[in-house]
């Protein structure tokens, strides 16, 4: 099919036009990897004149119908389909993307607002170095801090910049600190004085210097980042986490390090790091990953283990919007719907299944919980904040 064809059939989609076996066709074209950036045109296309799209009866139902045919390609209890592997990144983001697109022009739009679950009204928090904590709604172009000759601006998006004004000739040798705490359901994007880039996950931290020492550039992670940090030889990167020493000179990697995980694991997708052990009697050697490969520390038994990356696109789904799962016991995405959604699970109600596959995290917290009810056949009933499972 040409392109123009599949724009067409789009279109058509999207003005709930398309049979049950044209949302099929869409879907195909979808999964296939060349297409994703036509896509991904079409829907940003569709987001500017989202005015324009009437969604009448049969359209609602249209995209009720695409909105079932994916959940149910794209996630699965995995005792019950064993033979299936987890799709390509790719095609599951163009998937996704269109599915969240269009269901959330259709909620956006609907009269019934109280069935729409607010994830979290918390904001994340700039913490000074005085102990001051500062909220940051992420609406608007703000100051938030002037010191040390830095400043601390958020931009129209949220994102978190930080920028010097003053030369160092005017300021002492000390070092300030301050932290960026990501809120449950929540994420932000952290611009450091030296051009690094780091993005946070829910529920975690950052605590940076306002200005760097004239030896190393030093932060400190609780919780989940993703590092995208300037070369600089004199100078390296230093990411501190309760466990770890991780040493960069210029790259792209992933750190993820919950208090309530059993795990710590870094995963290098660009350049080169150094992860050292900071927990354990034994002296402590430094390992070296080259993109593709990860560093996994048992917290318990305090061994690290390095390794090829199992799996690049789930490492970095939080990242790009979706959770992906591979073979993910129910505890386990549980843990990440608490940090989500800011719930609390009964442990003891909780059965035990594996599923895999995508569920976009901006589904709101009732259809994320339907997508795992209908899938493995079970009752999830929520009380206020807090879920209990039957089978």
């Amino acid at each position: 099919m040409e392109e123009n064809q599949i724009i067409s059939l789009y279109k058509r989609y999207l003005a709930g036009e398309c049979t049950d076996e044209e949302i099929h066709l869409l879907m195909h074209y979808m999964r296939q990897k060349e297409h994703a950036k036509l896509f991904k045109e079409v829907i940003l296309d569709s987001l500017e004149n989202e005015e324009d799209i009437a969604l009448d009866d049969h359209a609602k139902k249209t995209i009720q119908r695409m909105d079932e045919y994916f959940e149910q390609e794209y996630f699965y209890q995995n005792r019950r389909k064993p033979g299936r592997k987890l799709l390509g990144w790719i095609p599951i983001a163009a998937a996704a993307l269109v599915i969240c697109t269009i269901s959330t022009i259709w909620y956006i739009k609907r009269d019934d607002e109280a069935a729409q679950i607010a994830m979290t009204n918390s904001y994340n928090t700039l913490i000074t170095s005085s102990g001051e904590e500062i909220a940051l709604d992420g609406t608007s172009n703000v100051e938030i801090l002037r010191q040390h000759g830095t400043i601390i601006l958020q931009d129209s998006l949220g994102d978190i910049h930080v920028n010097v004004l003053d030369s160092l000739s005017n300021m002492d040798a000390t070092t300030i600190y301050q932290t960026i705490r990501t809120a449950k359901g929540k994420q932000s994007r952290i611009y450091l004085t030296d051009g690094s880039v780091v993005a946070l996950n829910s529920d975690s931290q950052l605590k940076f210097p306002l200005r760097y020492t004239a030896n190393q550039r030093e932060v400190e992670l609780q919780g989940e980042g993703f590092f995208d940090i300037e070369t600089n030889k004199q100078k390296p990167f230093i990411v501190k986490t309760i466990d770890q020493r991780i040493k960069v000179y210029g790259t792209k990697f992933n750190v993820n390090n919950y208090e309530n995980e059993q795990t710590t694991k870094t995963t290098l997708f660009h350049g080169k790091v150094s992860v050292q052990n900071l927990i354990g009697t034994s002296p402590q050697k430094e390992y070296i990953l080259q993109p593709g490969e990860q560093i996994v520390l048992d917290k318990k038994s305090k061994v690290l283990k390095q390794d090829k990356t199992g799996n690049e696109e789930q490492v970095l789904g939080w990242k790009n919007g979706v959770f992906i799962y591979d073979n993910a016991t129910l505890g386990e995405i549980m843990k990440d719907f608490a940090r989500w959604y800011n719930i609390e699970v009964d442990l003891e109600t909780l059965p035990a299944l594996t599923f895999s596959g995508t569920i976009p995290r901006n589904y709101d917290l009732d259809r994320a919980l339907s997508v795992i009810a209908r899938t493995a056949n079970i009752k999830i009933n929520r009380t206020g904040t807090t879920l209990k499972f039957e089978k």
